[in-house]
């Protein structure tokens, strides 16, 4: 039967997808190799896993090298809705499928993005703080009516579809961006716009929802951050490096921007001593919207039925 490697776990407990593959009498090894290492781990891939007919990735690159390492490789299966890490083309050279996580988390993400949206405006940090020392609320900076607020949103897919018919009660207007986007998909309910300074310019608060291209790295920075109104709020749960840290932190420290809620970073995890873990003005979650009980199971079985399902056409 075939062998199945593991190269790193995303943090996921990943038995109910081992049982699974094993079930079926496949043997599967797990590499536990850690992403932040860097390309070293990729070699080790190539190293320890020169039998491997699967990989199930989480974060460690797979370059064109590693495949070229392991010539029984069939499938590569991730836990993540991206597949940046993989090089695509060196697998399609190989006819070697690449399957990426399907959405399986759009309403975890959906909700994590609303509540860290209103966790900010209505100051929840900062309150839990003042109730255990002095109990006085004036301390508490005066947030503003959301019903007076327009909500940006940058991207129109499942996720933020979802995240705009959460939204969409408690704001005065929601606007948003996506040329993507069919006029049949559109939500009812949110204006429609076509220009990204256009969106920017009239959101008190910008919720982040495209993928990371060559086109959105670094779409915020500086002068994005400058044509928002002053003392507006920033939420990403979407790719770190959409946004330019420097130039949030600037942001923050002039008062342009109010507050900014992270799920995601552009390095993970990042260093202790990182500003972005450090601000009051920020809430920093560990990359964790996509996460319940129903996806912490999916995420792990998915992956496994996909690699169980490639070996079976490939069976002679």
């Amino acid at each position: 039967m075939a062998q199945v490697y593991i190269t790193d776990t995303g943090g996921l407990d990943f038995l109910p997808g081992t049982d699974l593959l094993e079930e079926a009498g496949h043997t599967v090894i797990s590499l536990d190799l850690d992403p932040a290492a860097g390309p070293d781990e990729a070699q080790k891939v190539a190293d320890l896993a020169a039998d491997a007919d699967a990989l199930i990735v989480s974060f460690v690159e797979i370059t064109a090298e590693t495949i070229a390492a392991l010539p029984a490789l069939k499938v590569i299966a991730t836990t993540t809705r991206g597949s940046n890490h993989i090089d695509a083309d060196a697998a399609a050279a190989r006819d070697i499928a690449v399957h990426p996580l399907p959405s399986l988390a759009s309403e975890e993400v959906a909700t994590h993005a609303l509540a860290g949206l209103l966790a900010m405006i209505r100051e929840l940090p900062t309150s839990r703080e003042v109730a255990r020392e002095d109990w006085d609320f004036a301390r508490i900076p005066s947030p503003p009516r959301m019903s007076e607020m327009v909500l940006g949103v940058y991207g129109m897919g499942e996720i933020a579809r979802k995240f705009v018919t959460r939204a969409t009660p408690l704001f005065r207007k929601v606007v948003g961006l996506d040329p993507f986007v069919s006029e049949d998909a559109w939500p009812e309910g949110v204006e429609r716009l076509h220009d990204v300074d256009e969106l920017v310019a009239i959101s008190d608060a910008l919720s982040l929802h495209v993928p990371l291209t060559n086109e959105t790295l670094g779409v915020v920075g500086d002068r994005t951050l400058a044509l928002m109104p002053r003392g507006g709020y920033l939420v990403n749960v979407s790719r770190g490096a959409l946004i330019d840290d420097r130039a949030l932190t600037a942001a923050l420290g002039s008062g342009q921007l109010r507050g900014a809620f992270l799920d995601v970073l552009e390095t993970e995890p990042p260093r202790p001593d990182d500003p972005l873990l450090n601000r009051p003005e920020i809430i920093v979650t560990p990359h964790s919207a996509f996460y319940s009980s129903a996806t912490a199971l999916a995420y792990v079985t998915t992956p496994s039925q996909v690699v169980l399902n490639v070996l079976e056409d490939h069976q002679p």
